[in-house]
């Protein structure tokens, strides 16, 4: 005997285990999105998180630089030539008086010349006219001597005259004593007038004398400096250094004033560093720094801060202090730490993105489960490379979430999945 079997029955088994499937998922639902009071979920992979330590913080500030010669000099000339040898190029290393370059200008050369054969023409006239003059001198003394003589002569023959006359012997006439006398008065005034003359040939010679000096000095001044600028055209090192630049061609046509080569005094450096302007703030005169060039570290102090900000950033130069290291050069890449201060016992935690020193802010504290992270008001202190102070509003162990929130900040809670 055949047994019906109910169809009905048979169709309710698996509609009850679609049923079970959906309770299943339904309650896997409930449990992983379980009711909270945070208002948005993010991938914990997608966090960057610290945790607030206590202790003593260095506030360091960094930077990256060059190194640069402490001494640096630009060749220039003051006369126009052309660039006739290059005996040094660039990277090179002279000692002072090396030559770095010759130039060539004939026509200045011509000149000097000129002026040398002017020299020696015009001393050879001083010569001829001294020789001269002196010999003019000469004669005006013989005739200043014949007249003193004549006088003496003269005066001689009325002083016996007139002692014989006073003695009453009247054999010399009167009129003949009195012509001793006049001749007496005028071999005296001419030899007076001689001496006169004398004293203004000498007074001549002297002023001929003063004349051809200052032109044979002017000559000679002007023979120097031609001299000179012939010398000039052998351009040579002003020091002992390294040739950084070297901008000319053979050929090259200059002018007075343009720059030949640019010296840099060796082994003596500075580095120049570059610091971003929101750090600047704490960077003073006479801070210690550490140079690093990747091989060696240098210590140097700050002698100088740019008062202006290029490209975000201030220039600090800085000088250093002991023996360079053998890699030392110019425009050598170093990066820079200088020392701000030491801040003993006070917290402090990586620095969160967008922190600033000494500002009021807002972060995510995680809690101690890590699964949520609520918004605070904290305060900052002062900031270092990696790390800022915490002032108020964390406590040691603290875990702060330090990338970037923008995409939730709004939210006062969020979830941590």
């Amino acid at each position: 005997m055949d047994i019906v079997r109910d169809k009905k029955k048979s169709k309710r088994k698996p509609l009850l285990m679609v049923g079970a499937i959906g309770v299943v998922a339904l309650s896997t639902l409930a449990f992983v999105f379980k009711p909270s009071n945070a208002s948005y979920v993010v991938d914990r992979d997608a966090l960057l998180v610290a945790t607030v330590e206590q202790g003593d913080m260095k506030v360091r500030v960094r930077g990256t630089g060059v190194l640069a010669s402490k001494d640096i000099r630009w060749l220039a000339t003051d006369v126009a030539g052309r660039v006739e040898r290059i005996v040094t190029k660039a990277g090179a290393v002279v000692k002072k008086g090396d030559v770095i370059l010759e130039l060539s200008n004939p026509q200045l050369v011509q000149q000097m010349e000129d002026f040398q054969w002017q020299l020696e023409e015009m001393e050879a006239e001083t010569t001829a006219l001294e020789v001269s003059l002196e010999s003019q001198l000469l004669d005006q003394e013989t005739v200043v001597l014949n007249e003193k003589l004549n006088y003496e002569r003269a005066k001689l023959t009325f002083d016996a005259e007139n002692t014989l006359l006073t003695q009453g012997v009247i054999a010399i006439s009167k009129i003949k004593h009195q012509e001793a006398k006049i001749e007496v008065n005028r071999f005296k005034q001419r030899w007076d007038l001689e001496k006169k003359r004398l004293a203004k040939r000498r007074e001549n010679l002297d002023a001929q004398r003063l004349s051809y000096q200052a032109k044979l000095k002017r000559l000679r001044h002007s023979l120097a400096r031609a001299q000179t600028q012939v010398d000039n055209l052998t351009v040579r090192a002003s020091m002992d250094s390294i040739v950084q630049e070297m901008p000319l061609e053979l050929g090259q046509q200059v002018n007075p004033g343009n720059n030949l080569a640019r010296l840099a005094r060796s082994g003596l450096f500075i580095a120049e560093l570059r610091i971003p302007e929101k750090l600047i703030k704490n960077v003073k005169l006479s801070q210690s720094v550490t140079v690093d060039t990747r091989s060696s570290e240098i210590k140097g102090h700050i002698i100088r801060i740019d008062p202006a900000v290029v490209n975000g950033t201030v220039q600090v130069d800085v000088d250093l202090v002991g023996e360079l290291p053998i890699e030392a050069r110019p425009d050598l890449t170093i990066d820079g730490v200088i020392d701000i201060a030491d801040i003993e016992n006070t917290l402090y935690v990586k620095r969160p993105m967008f922190a600033k020193n000494d500002t009021t802010s807002k972060v995510y504290v995680l809690d101690q489960a890590s699964q949520y992270a609520v918004k605070r008001d904290i305060t900052y202190g002062q900031t270092s490379n990696q790390f800022i102070e915490i002032k108020s509003g964390l406590k040691p162990g603290d875990s702060i979430v330090v990338s970037d929130v923008t995409a939730w900040q709004s939210h006062q809670k969020v979830s941590i999945n």
